[in-house]
């Protein structure tokens, strides 16, 4: 069952900081990739500054995804797991900034994070997280405690799946309540975007009518588009009463 918290508690963010990577999602406003980026050991490139704020290291890559849609919108999120015996997965919903290596900020926040300055570094992401979700991870695999061959070449044999999932699993069946669970998280998404179809069914929604709402929210979300045409719309209205006005004068 997920818990939503408004901050990020002491407990929780020791727990990140003890994790062996995180995760940054991002995504443009319009086109086709959405891109998550495997990032450091958090312990060396993240420091947690306060219940709401949290700052990474970013080192020069391959692409600049996450800068780019950080610029763009400002949406990121988080996200830790655990791969040891005890499961979890964590999420930090953020709205950030970017604060690139040639600005004064920059060695002021690394200095605030008390981290060294990696000469791959390219920018500091600076993030205010608004909400905080963590959730079971019975399904993220666990490190295996019968490791044996060269891990080096066979990577995937120093991890093995949870059982906890299936049994999670089955004992919803038995009690048949796994519907019910799924009517209740999977019908929805977080912002409220339609979800799970059988889910939405068995609420009791009608689907197309829910279909139809999320479409016309869809056409109305790019709200800095439907002010910009209305703007420009009122801009073209105004040239033509001018040039009709201009034209007027010069005839009569």
């Amino acid at each position: 069952m997920p818990k939503f918290y408004n901050s990020i508690s002491a407990h929780l963010a020791d727990w990140a900081l003890r994790q062996p990577v995180f995760f940054t999602a991002s995504a443009p406003l319009t086109g086709r990739h959405v891109n998550i980026s495997p990032k450091g050991l958090p312990a060396a490139t993240l420091k947690i500054l306060s219940p709401n704020s949290v700052a990474y290291i970013d080192a020069t890559g391959s692409g600049s995804e996450t800068i780019a849609h950080i610029y763009e919108n400002g949406r990121v999120t988080l996200m830790f797991c655990s791969f040891g015996a005890v499961p979890r997965i964590m999420r930090f919903f953020c709205t950030g900034r970017v604060v690139e290596w040639d600005q004064p900020e920059f060695e002021t926040l690394l200095e605030r994070m008390g981290k060294k300055r990696p000469l791959s570094a390219r920018a500091v992401i600076l993030l205010d997280v608004f909400k905080v979700q963590t959730s079971c991870g019975y399904g993220v695999p666990r490190i295996s405690s019968n490791i044996s061959g060269d891990v080096g070449k066979t990577p995937e044999m120093a991890f093995e799946d949870r059982e906890t999932i299936d049994h999670w699993g089955a004992d919803k069946v038995e009690k048949n309540e796994l519907l019910s669970y799924q009517e209740k998280n999977n019908a929805h998404s977080l912002d409220g975007l339609t979800g799970l179809r059988t889910a939405r069914r068995g609420t009791g929604e009608r689907l197309w009518l829910g279909d139809i709402q999320a479409r016309v929210k869809r056409i109305l979300a790019p709200k800095e588009s439907v002010i910009v045409g209305m703007f420009a719309g009122v801009m073209f209205v105004l040239l033509l009463q001018l040039m009709a006005g201009a034209v007027k004068k010069y005839w009569y």
